[in-house]
């Protein structure tokens, strides 16, 4: 289940052979009725099946909303990210020494590996080496902003150290965003409830009808993947651009 949410591509798929599936047991099904050709009976089961459709549809919407809010939060952790970057280095020519000679090296490093961590298309682990070389970038620029605000204590330093600060919180905004997706719960309600109209749409046909079969789970089958692409920050063909910090890393390095 966890590898199909990371995968769109695959959940498509295995989420269009689950509902064709679920739609023929359904129209088979459909023989051992006592009164398939009573209007009432019928009238029932297009009911029941309007009845889950609307709950499922309802369920995709929700369940689209928080894919749409997770992937907007993720695009602009970035350019807030950038922004802080970019203001911090600057903020570096106005400070004493060690800062002013050994923090702007430090800095490029920092978006290079911050450029590591969720360039690559992978989940943030902590055992990668891109980010344990991010927690030392920030352990030595905090322990020299430290240094010299105690040395010389002035409103100059503080607007550094609070820039720095912010750089840390981001960093620790991105990694929980990232981390941040739609609770399985919801995933597996959407599927039994899609499991479900898919087998009673079968149930109500009396005879197959290619039209009626493969639209609806076409239509489901490709919003589930679209709302697993926008949830997943790793896979699929809806990915947050790393533009801000790759133009800032150009900066930097051209400053060099």
């Amino acid at each position: 289940m966890l590898y199909l949410l990371d995968h769109p591509i695959e959940l498509f798929v295995v989420a269009t052979v689950v509902l064709l599936l679920a739609h023929e047991l359904g129209y088979r099904l459909r023989a051992f009725a006592k009164h398939p050709e009573d209007k009432d009976w019928e009238r029932e089961v297009h009911q029941t099946r309007n009845q889950i459709a609307v709950l499922l549809s309802l369920l995709i919407g929700f369940a689209m909303s928080m894919g749409l809010s997770r992937f907007d939060e993720r695009k602009q952790l970035v350019i807030d990210e950038a922004n802080a970057i970019g203001t911090a280095y600057l903020r570096v020519g106005m400070q004493a020494e060690p800062v002013r000679s050994a923090a702007p090296q430090l800095w490029r490093e920092y978006v290079d590996a911050r450029l590591a961590i969720f360039g690559t298309g992978s989940h943030v682990d902590e055992h990668d080496p891109a980010v344990k070389r991010t927690r030392q970038i920030q352990d030595e620029l905090w322990g020299q902003a430290a240094t010299v605000a105690q040395q010389t204590p002035t409103p100059i330093t503080g607007l550094y150290i609070a820039a720095l600060n912010d750089v840390i919180d981001l960093d620790a905004k991105r990694v929980a965003a990232q981390r941040n997706r739609i609770p399985l719960d919801i995933w597996a309600l959407m599927a039994v409830l899609a499991i479900l109209t898919s087998l009673v749409v079968g149930y109500g046909q009396r005879h197959r009808a290619a039209m009626a079969t493969f639209i609806p789970v076409l239509m489901v089958a490709i919003s589930m993947s679209l709302i697993a692409d926008l949830d997943s920050p790793v896979n699929g063909l809806i990915q947050v651009s790393q533009q801000s910090m790759q133009m800032l890393s150009e900066d930097l390095h051209k400053q060099f």
